[in-house]
């Protein structure tokens, strides 16, 4: 263990033992009243007698002209039951002292209906008379709470209290007698327990309630309930309850009891099975405690019906079921490894041991006292304690599963991006090299869909086992994961793909001979149901350095491993060099240059093969700020597509291709065309053919002079939305053109079902053109089924007069290529129109 870590433990076990110092102060200041009654602590003696009327007719004046009916005997022998009778108690008191005694009578049953007590002289004549009880009326809450009656006793003297008891339910009623200051001592002692038991209890429902805001899972609100349902049964029990709620609310709980406990029980029924998560699980344990939970709601809403002398019983055999099926949920777990659940189950030690204590001494089984009297408060704080450890423990070990599900892949157990990216940081704070390492294993989203997804995740943790071996013998590699004995180096980033982390500073050759030795070990071949895979690999390499971009170092190694794919060896390293990441921050000044017009097109002269004249040209865009040279306009275009910008690019491209052409046009250029590239990701602008005449009118630009590209991945994802576009683009006058013709998949049904106005030969065809009998049939055959469909045809790549020669021969419409120019800027392609030297040229014998 750290050193760290045993300095804090040694402060929380100082804390503990601090706690318990407290508390045993505070035990040492709590008296137990019962060792003080008066017949201990002065002369003076009693005598004890009793008469229980079975009948409940007999009046006072029956039982105090017939003595024979009394048993003389001392009230812990009286047989209390539920059983609805009255008991007539017989106190006689006798003080020998020479001192006049203030002396307490208390009755220890707050739930009692009715109390008289009747105080006689030593000739049975009434000197007072008293009511008490929760049926009595104009009580104050401390006659309530504790029901007692003050009066004297001279010296010398005796006097005798018969106590009527008429009650519905529990009848058992303790009685003690007290000097003034040993019943202060009971009151401060019962206060002070009273309060602790409260104070805990509502701090610990208030600390749920923000528990619940804060994780939103309602076992907190179950715990918040059986805490209140628990608050108002002792409050009945004891009494403190009148000073808990108001007056005519306690009254009522004291009339149904029965309802609170079943309201205690049918919380802590509630709470076992969403402790223990039955309710995810939705065996027929969670069937059984349903059933329980529904008959302890009906029994309990009935008990407000029932009288509370029948509703007992059948509570005490409801009680019976409860422990059981919690005993039979709980077992369960335990056998299952449910290792967070332990304070649980130490809570049901005080509980059980409370809930025995409690009948037992209501029935006379175990003998009154001051701690039996209060041993089921003191068992529900232990467990409101404890089963507070348990939630704790619980949200431990939820955190620890959410973490462990935040770094590992769900279906194959095996560390995530998550993880690495941890490993990463970690190693990046410790200045170490960290260079990343991917393997996939190649075709892999194509064996998906022949194998199902489980035996596709039972084949990656296959080649992941065996990979990790591998990388074991190697020592340069990262452990990814140091808190697990296993020390795994290998992550999953999901579609077939593996990571590791190399820390050794090498030339990336030699870490390639590493890594192409670990591949070669790796399984070739893997048989699922008969059929034999065949596996290979590919591998690709990415160097941190002093990036601490994590998604940068990532993303370069995809890179690498999309480069791998073309390689004989199956082996590529992307190292980091002076490149700009291609990211949001990218993207943001992408969209900038779009709005202050940083951009700029670039016109590559389109020639028709008739009289070698520029009949129109190419709009091709370029980033002129030199801190962007680096990067190509295709990964421009495809950050612009990642990041939801392209249309907002097109149509900056359209709008200033618009203006150019006015331009033109007052340049002389009166029947030069231009042509816009549309991808597929275009259609997805709204109203795009409004957009473009709405340009159009703007700027007054002739429809007929401008042009659209399309190529081929259009058709492909928006087939709809794009026969729809080109019937607008045509029925406004724009031409529309086939781009890339002959390199599609089903280009020629597409001459069919979209009113084309020309085709553009893709350059494939072009380069090798006069050696290559097979593009030439190609290209003629195009060419004249274009002009048979009234398209005229442009052919894209010429690059040697040999080539514009042959496609003068075929009847070609127009060429374009570096043989004519290159893109150029708007001013310098204007200078070029003005002069064509060039193209004079091109039919010299020169």
């Amino acid at each position: 263990m750290e050193l760290r870590t045993l300095r804090y433990h040694s402060l929380a076990v100082a804390i503990l033992i601090f706690i318990f110092f407290i508390i045993n102060t505070l035990a040492s200041n709590l008296v137990v009243p019962t060792r003080y009654t008066i017949d201990k602590t002065s002369p003076m003696y009693l005598d004890h007698a009793y008469y229980i009327d079975k009948t409940k007719n007999k009046t006072f004046d029956d039982i105090i002209t017939q003595p024979d009916l009394l048993t003389y005997a001392h009230f812990s022998e009286i047989p209390w039951s539920f059983t609805q009778q009255n008991y007539w108690l017989f106190l006689d008191l006798e003080n020998k002292s020479q001192k006049n005694q203030k002396v307490v009578a208390h009755f220890d049953n707050p739930m009692a209906d009715h109390l008289t007590i009747y105080r006689l002289d030593e000739n049975n004549q009434i000197l007072q008379t008293y009511k008490l009880g929760d049926r009595e009326k104009k009580l104050t809450l401390f006659q309530y709470s504790v029901p007692h009656i003050n009066f004297l006793m001279e010296q010398k003297s005796t006097q005798r209290l018969v106590i009527k008891i008429d009650t519905v339910g529990i009848s058992k009623t303790p009685i003690n007698l007290y000097r003034d200051k040993e019943f202060l001592d009971l009151m401060r002692s019962q206060t002070g327990i009273w309060g602790i038991f409260a104070g805990v209890l509502l701090m610990a429902a208030l600390y749920n309630l923000v528990l619940y805001f804060g994780i939103k899972d309602r076992v907190y609100l179950v715990y918040i309930g059986y805490i209140i349902s628990a608050l108002i049964l002792m409050g009945i029990v004891l009494g403190f309850g009148f000073y808990l709620w108001p007056l005519e609310w306690q009254l009522f709980f004291h009339h149904k009891v029965i309802v609170s406990n079943y309201a205690v029980s049918f919380f802590t029924l509630a709470f076992c099975t969403m402790f223990l998560r039955y309710h995810k699980d939705k065996c027929w344990r969670y069937t059984m405690s349903k059933a329980l939970l529904y008959l302890m709601f009906i029994l309990g809403v009935a008990s407000f019906f029932i009288p509370e002398n029948i509703a007992a019983p059948l509570f005490f055999c409801v009680l019976a079921l409860l422990y059981v099926a919690c005993s039979i949920l709980i077992y369960k777990k335990l056998r299952s490894g449910f290792r967070w659940a332990k304070f649980y189950v130490f809570s049901w030690v005080p509980l059980i041991l409370g809930a025995l204590i409690q009948p037992l001494e209501l029935t006379g089984v175990i003998d009154y006292s001051f701690t039996s009297r209060h041993a089921f408060l003191v068992a529900i704080l232990c467990e409101i304690v404890l089963m507070a450890m348990a939630l704790a423990d619980r949200v431990r070990y939820q955190r620890e599963r959410a973490l462990y599900h935040a770094t590992h892949t769900q279906q194959t157990k095996l560390l995530n991006s998550s993880k690495l990216k941890q490993a990463f940081m970690a190693l990046q704070s410790q200045n170490r090299s960290t260079t990343l390492c991917l393997i996939k294993i190649c075709h892999f989203n194509s064996l998906n869909t022949i194998i199902t997804s489980t035996q596709g995740y039972t084949l990656i943790k296959h080649i992941a086992e065996r990979l990790e071996n591998e990388l074991m013998h190697e020592r340069e590699f990262a452990n990814l994961e140091t808190d697990l004995n296993n020390s795994p180096r290998l992550a999953d980033l999901n579609s077939g793909v593996f990571a590791c982390i190399s820390t050794k500073t090498q030339n990336s050759d030699i870490l390639k001979t590493v890594l192409a030795k670990v591949i070669s070990n790796l399984p070739k071949q893997y048989e699922i149901k008969g059929l034999s895979l065949q596996l290979n690999y590919t591998i690709g390499i990415s160097s941190a350095n002093q990036s601490n971009d994590f998604e940068y170092w990532l993303k370069r190694g995809y890179l690498a491993l999309k480069d791998a794919k073309g390689r004989v060896d199956r082996v590529a390293s992307s190292a980091v060099n002076n490149n700009i990441i291609m990211d949001v921050s990218l993207a943001a000044h992408l969209q900038k240059a779009i709005k202050t017009n940083q951009l700029a097109l670039y016109y590559q002269p389109q020639i028709n093969l008739v009289n070698n004249q520029v009949t129109g040209a190419e709009a091709l865009l370029r980033w002129p700020d030199p801190t962007y040279n680096n990067i190509s306009i295709e990964e421009l275009i495809t950050l612009a597509e990642h990041t939801g910008i392209i249309n907002e690019l097109t149509l900056w491209v359209i709008e200033q291709a618009c203006k150019d052409i006015v331009e033109l046009i007052n340049s002389g250029h009166k029947e030069h065309t231009i042509s816009v590239n549309l991808s597929a990701k275009n259609l997805a602008i709204n109203n795009l053919a409004e957009k473009i005449e709405n340009i159009l009118i703007k700027h007054q630009a002739p429809a007929h002079l401008l042009k659209f590209e399309l190529t081929e991945s259009a058709f492909v994802e928006s087939q709809n939305v794009l026969i729809k576009l080109v019937d607008e683009l045509s029925a406004l006058g724009i031409k529309v053109v086939l781009d890339d013709f002959g390199t599609g998949y089903a280009s020629l049904s597409y001459l069919v079902n979209y009113h084309f106005s020309e085709l553009k030969i893709d350059k494939s065809f072009v380069f090798d053109l006069v050696n290559n009998p097979a593009h030439q049939v190609i290209v003629q055959t195009s060419i004249d089924m274009a002009h048979q469909l009234n398209l005229s045809i442009t052919v894209e790549g010429v690059e040697t007069q040999e080539i514009h020669q042959l496609l003068k021969q075929m009847n070609a419409d127009r060429a374009q290529g570096y043989l004519y120019a290159k893109a150029l800027p708007y001013p310098e392609y204007i200078n070029f129109l003005k002069s064509q030297y060039s193209l004079k040229m091109l039919d010299s014998s020169f």
